[in-house]
């Protein structure tokens, strides 16, 4: 008994080695291996979790979204009461909550998870940003304490940035409507019983449970019967639980989008991410991932909009190629109001990062495409006085539909002019 009252029941903090400043990005496709990282023995602590409401600008955080819920940190104990404050005093209104946490406790991870089943929300994830913290930085005092000043914030959602690892699935998976933004993971493993040290500077130690092997596998065995009760519970597969175990509790698995859908997480068959900002190399761009389930198997396409002066950006489409089935016809065009525009020939196959083979093509579009509701990408006739041959017909590619919504729009329309101009391949006659 004494034993049991010097451990801290947690699922473990959870924070995946190695993920990139940017983003959280999916596994290599076919490679399970390359989706298991260590969860570092010793971590920066992220604050316990927050939860505060958010505004953005329209269509902030989905189509005809502007404010949110964003829950930011570490799942702790009271976590859950502090959500059901907030919640009595928004009263009716349902806003969609969004994650962003390494996870935490897991019986707190629970009851937030019922707690937002009970209310009707949709989940969702990614980084919430408030006005006057700097986007750049993942942890600012003066940020953490702004977030958790119990006052409304002007903010920006970064999707293209996404934390949801351990006990974070299970309060996620408690949603009515589950979306798993395109691009974005959910990242198990194993549950411990494990005790924690905190020193002065947020580090945090881990240390083994003093529970003996035969009482601790007792207590895991009660505690994974909770957890297999409560996903039954939400309607998720027992195969979310099963993939969890199988991962040693100091590494961390990241779900690919066939099992994300497979587990009954979020079963959407085409997830289109938000544009998002991203300052760099070629110049100021927007960016939006597309997953799409394309012959049992889900593949990418990714956009950018970049800078190229102040009336003109460019446009970069590249798409994952499976089979040679798979592959666009000789050419594509964008279709918005204003016309039609050839896109070039693809000039560039083969692996990208964690993608398969990639085809990348690219026209100069307009800066008026941003104030756009949407555009579409489809197939245009193959040009005979180019000489091509089209690998496949215009009837084998469908059309895709891109949705002009996310906080990267108004950022990149802002910051496109005269000096905003991007570089990169130069312009083909098409």
């Amino acid at each position: 008994m004494m034993a049991r009252g010097l451990v801290l029941m947690a699922v473990a903090l959870g924070v995946a080695a190695g993920t990139p400043a940017t983003a959280q990005r999916a596994p290599a496709a076919g490679d399970p291996a390359a989706s298991i990282k260590h969860a570092p023995a010793v971590t920066r602590s992220l604050p316990p979790i927050v939860f505060f409401v958010a505004k953005g600008e329209p269509n902030a955080c989905g189509v005809g979204c502007r404010e949110w819920i964003a829950a930011e940190g570490t799942i702790d104990k009271g976590a859950d009461d502090r959500l059901r404050a907030l919640l009595q005093r928004l009263g009716g209104r349902k806003l969609p909550i969004i994650f962003h946490s390494p996870g935490g406790l897991a019986a707190t991870g629970l009851a937030i998870g019922r707690l937002i089943r009970q209310r009707g929300l949709t989940a969702g994830l990614g980084w919430t940003v408030p006005a006057g913290c700097d986007p750049k930085q993942r942890r600012e005092p003066a940020c953490d304490k702004l977030k958790r000043s119990g006052r409304d914030l002007v903010a920006v959602l970064d999707t293209g940035y996404t934390l949801c690892n351990s006990s974070c699935v299970f309060a996620f998976v408690g949603g009515a409507v589950r979306e798993v933004e395109a691009q974005a993971v959910l990242g198990v493993h194993s549950i411990s019983f494990a005790l924690k040290h905190v020193d002065a500077d947020g580090r945090v130690t881990r240390t083994p449970s003093p529970m003996t092997p035969a009482v601790e596998r007792k207590a895991l065995e009660l505690w994974y019967g909770k957890i297999g009760a409560y996903l039954r519970e939400m309607g998720i597969s027992q195969d979310l639980l099963a993939a969890a175990r199988a991962v040693e509790n100091e590494r961390l698995r990241y779900l690919t989008r066939e099992q994300i859908a497979a587990f009954g997480i979020d079963r959407r068959q085409s997830i289109e991410s938000l544009w998002w900002f991203v300052d760099q190399a070629p110049g100021p761009s927007a960016v939006k991932v597309i997953e799409e389930n394309r012959a049992g198997t889900f593949r990418k396409d990714i956009l950018r909009l970049t800078c190229r002066g102040s009336a003109t950006l460019r446009l970069w489409f590249e798409r994952e190629l499976g089979t040679s089935s798979d592959r666009p016809p000789a050419r594509l065009r964008v279709n918005a109001s204003g016309g039609s525009i050839l896109l070039s020939a693809p000039f560039k196959a083969g692996p990208s990062g964690d993608h398969g083979r990639m085809e990348l093509r690219f026209a100069d579009v307009p800066l008026s495409l941003l104030g756009e509701a949407a555009f579409t990408i489809e197939a245009a006739e193959p040009a005979g006085d180019l000489g091509e041959s089209a690998p496949g017909s215009a009837a084998s590619f469908s059309p895709v539909t891109v949705r002009n919504a996310g906080p990267g729009l108004g950022d990149l329309s802002r910051r496109c002019g005269p000096t905003g101009v991007g570089q990169g391949v130069p312009s083909e006659r098409i």
